[in-house]
């Protein structure tokens, strides 16, 4: 009985596996780079490289406000983002009356506007949950990644009971025996150190946006009305947004009432300021507390009439059920415990990336050594593991070193950048299905290194170099150089090991 259930787990574990993998490595590596989404962002934008964090809110907020009333006193809704330590800068999102949004970045001192995009890591994290289109116009990527999602807590399972001597795996890897034999302790040992990590994320992942996969209490309760259950779902960020504007009348001094604020909830700086017909007689103004210091997403927000000043709403308390999935999505998310915890989930992150390449690479290698060569089926399956694999590594490489470049050219339109990932994400494919197995990759890690070396030149070309961000402190850009910089070797090293034979890649 057991050795049939193994049996058929074998089956399950493999082919679905096979299928979903090719997809989950390019959603695992995106959202393993948009752990540092903001750091990214800083990175690509030159323009933003002499602003260290640390500004005065206050004086921030000044300017801010002064900007909006100048160039913007009509709006139906400002949205302020007060600057933190890991993105400096001030962001404005203004939205007219026709329901039209515009972004602005300011200098938090001088209140200058800067010419920066801010939209690398953003591209990362939308191409992570919804494969880089936009649900509102097509579910169909959003729905294929929830798919992924299941698979994957169905593979950790069914991975977990084909493991015969689990604890033994984490200290097994033999990487000069076969290679069916090193390649499965790859797998093997990238898949039980963080095998906590993949079952919260799969889970966790799932839980975020649960009435998309799990729609039947949305459709009983609004008619399948989307629009309606996420109004009602995010009331307060709508904040009246339909309602026709009021007389003039100045909106009170937006400090006191952030002030007033942190003293309601009791601890914890403001960060989103929502500012609805500002200037007018009905003005509302939530302010949003920052969700840095504790694992659960949804944040405090305190409601005060703009008029005036009065308090309108206190909201700090939920249901048991509403927090229980603010934790859950907290944990995805990770906007707590600062850079250990985020540099731990971006650690996880890539052993999942390699768990899932070197299980694609152990399907392609025991079957060509079972049949002695790659007949058709196989052949798709072994292009399709290189375009999954290579081709994500080279275009994502890609796709941040064109937005570098773009954004430091005044005019230049940055949003090719989204189109310069898919374009050469498909020639890397293209190039797997035309050349030999080992040839593809060889040929896709060595230019995804090249490409990975070429992001620190780019940023010394187009703003300051590496020698130069480590000697201003600037560490967030000298430290996504110096992951660049051991990304592209690491996979140059891999590229020249698969084409010098060896059975599976090692740096030494």
């Amino acid at each position: 009985m057991i050795g049939r259930l193994r049996q058929n787990f074998t089956w399950l574990h493999s082919y679905a596996g096979l299928v979903f993998g090719w997809i989950a490595f390019g959603v695992l590596f995106t959202g393993t780079l948009a752990v540092f989404h903001a750091e990214i962002n800083l990175w690509t934008s030159p323009a933003a490289a002499g602003i260290r964090p640390g500004a005065d809110r206050a004086a921030a907020l000044a300017q801010a406000r002064a900007y909006l009333t100048e160039h913007d006193s009509d709006a139906q809704q400002w949205r302020i983002v007060l600057p933190t330590y890991r993105e400096p800068l001030i962001k404005l999102v203004v939205t007219d009356t026709d329901g039209r949004s515009a972004t602005h970045f300011l200098d938090p001192v001088s209140g200058r506007k800067l010419p920066v995009n801010m939209t690398a890591g953003t591209f990362l994290l939308r191409y992570h949950y919804m494969m880089g289109v936009d649900r509102a116009k097509n579910p169909t990527g959003f729905l294929i990644i929830g798919a992924t999602a299941i698979a994957m807590l169905v593979l950790v399972v069914s991975g977990v009971i084909l493991h015969k001597r689990i604890l033994r795996d984490y200290f097994v890897f033999r990487p000069r025996a076969s290679r069916q034999r090193s390649w499965l302790d790859l797998h093997n040992i990238l898949s039980v150190i963080p095998l906590p990590f993949h079952v919260m994320m799969a889970y966790t992942g799932l839980v975020i946006i649960y009435y998309a996969y799990i729609p039947a209490g949305m459709h009983a309760r609004y008619d399948g009305d989307a629009s309606a259950f996420s109004r009602d779902n995010n009331l307060s960020y709508y904040i009246d947004r339909d309602t026709p504007a009021g007389a003039q009348a100045d909106t009170a001094p937006l400090w006191e009432l952030v002030n007033r604020a942190e003293q309601a909830w009791g601890g914890g700086d403001a960060t989103n300021i929502y500012v609805s017909h500002p200037n007018r007689a009905d003005a509302m103004v939530e302010i949003w507390r920052q969700r840095d210091d504790r694992i659960s997403n949804y944040p405090d927000r305190v409601t005060f009439s703009g008029a005036d000043g009065s308090l309108i709403r206190v909201l700090v308390k939920r249901s048991p059920l509403r927090e229980a999935r603010s934790f859950l999505s907290g944990l995805h998310f990770i906007e707590w415990g600062g850079m250990p915890a985020r540099w731990a989930y971006f650690l996880c992150g890539l052993m999942s990336c390699g768990m899932v390449a070197a299980a694609l690479v152990l399907f392609v290698e025991k079957r060509r050594a079972r049949k002695g060569g790659a007949p058709p089926l196989l052949s798709v399956a072994q292009s399709l593991t290189v375009a999954a694999v290579g081709g994500h590594l080279v275009a994502c490489a890609a796709y941040l070193g064109c937005e570098r470049g773009l954004t430091a050219i005044p005019g230049a339109d940055a949003s090719l950048s989204g189109s310069m990932f898919f374009v050469i994400w498909l020639g890397s494919a293209v190039h797997a299905f035309v050349r030999p197995y080992y040839a593809a990759w060889t040929e896709q890690l060595v230019a995804g290194g090249i490409l990975w070396i070429c992001l620190p030149i780019i940023s010394a070309l187009t703003g300051t170099g590496l020698w130069q961000t480590l000697q201003d402190g600037d560490f967030v850009r000298a430290g996504f150089d110096l992951m660049a910089l051991c990304g592209g070797v690491l996979m140059l090293l891999i590229g020249w090991n698969i084409r010098s034979g060896q059975a599976v890649p090692t740096v030494a």
